[in-house]
């Protein structure tokens, strides 16, 4: 019996990392994915820089560098930050973390006054501190070639415990090193990679393409050969043999014409304004006369 598959249970306790089916049918498709995401780079603190845009009109610095990590790993929630989990469908999809201080800075003044009293950072987020959590992270969303997915359907919440996060992608959010805040971090799930579609490409075929494509096939370099000759050497003959020894030759009255291993047609032999050359004389497979009713 031939085996075409094995199976294997895996225990729990193995903490295996198991990838959904759909990113590792080719070898390629994680590496197409990977150059995917991180050209959307621009566009990403673009996104994000515009939802902070409110604040940033009264002085406060937007993120200017992104950095992607795309080394599988597991991110433990820090208790200096907070966490928010963004899910589809009751399915994780990615984390926002954000330094507490700096959220209720930006939260303050995106929603309130800069003026306004500072809070504890060790308080719960406010309403308004998960609008904006939730802005940003749709802002990360919208940037990234993902299908359409129904708003309704997402859920964001607050993570309320250390344990770690399995982020196979994640972004880190950085400020300019003057505003002394926090990096913010942008982490992703195997399923927002399973969601994202190829971006479709923008090239338009020539009208004339197939004209082009038959003219290009025709001027393919393509390797002739026209056996003169051979002959039939018993293999003791061959150990007796030396340099200077001459070979009997039978040259053929129809020299083939080969191209690869097919013979096209049979040739004779001749001389032409004194270079050898060879005179087609019958094709090697003549057409099957088609009988007429």
């Amino acid at each position: 019996m031939k085996i075409t598959s094995k199976a294997r249970l895996i225990k729990n306790p193995a903490m295996e990392n198991i990838r959904p089916v759909v990113l590792i049918k080719e070898k390629l498709a994680r590496s197409r994915l990977i150059i995917q995401i991180e050209s959307c780079q621009k566009q990403l603190i673009e996104n994000i820089n515009t939802v902070l845009n409110p604040i940033i009109r009264q002085g406060h610095h937007g993120v200017y560098e992104g950095v992607l990590s795309t080394q599988d790993q597991t991110v433990t929630p820090d208790i200096h930050g907070a966490w928010f989990l963004l899910s589809y469908q009751g399915s994780p999809l990615a984390w926002w973390r954000i330094d507490r201080c700096t959220l209720d800075q930006l939260a303050s003044g995106y929603y309130g006054s800069v003026d306004s009293p500072l809070c504890s950072p060790l308080r719960e987020p406010s309403q308004s501190e998960f609008r904006l959590a939730k802005k940003l992270m749709l802002a990360a969303l919208s940037a990234l070639p993902v299908v359409t997915l129904d708003e309704h359907a997402l859920q964001l919440s607050l993570v309320t415990n250390q344990t770690p996060l399995d982020a196979p992608f994640s972004w880190q959010l950085s400020f300019p090193q003057e505003q002394c805040g926090a990096d913010m971090r942008f982490c992703m799930t195997e399923k927002l990679l399973g969601l994202m579609a190829e971006q479709p490409s923008h090239y338009m075929a020539a009208a004339d393409l197939p004209e082009q494509l038959a003219q290009r096939l025709s001027q393919i370099p393509t390797k002739i050969l026209l056996e003169l000759g051979r002959q039939v050497t018993p293999v003791t003959s061959l150990s007796n043999l030396s340099v200077g020894d001459i070979l009997p030759m039978s040259l053929h009255s129809r020299c083939p014409v080969t191209v690869g291993k097919r013979p096209l047609f049979y040739a004779t032999v001749h001389t032409h304004d004194g270079q050898m050359v060879a005179k087609l004389t019958q094709d090697a497979f003549p057409q099957e006369e088609i009988p007429h009713d």
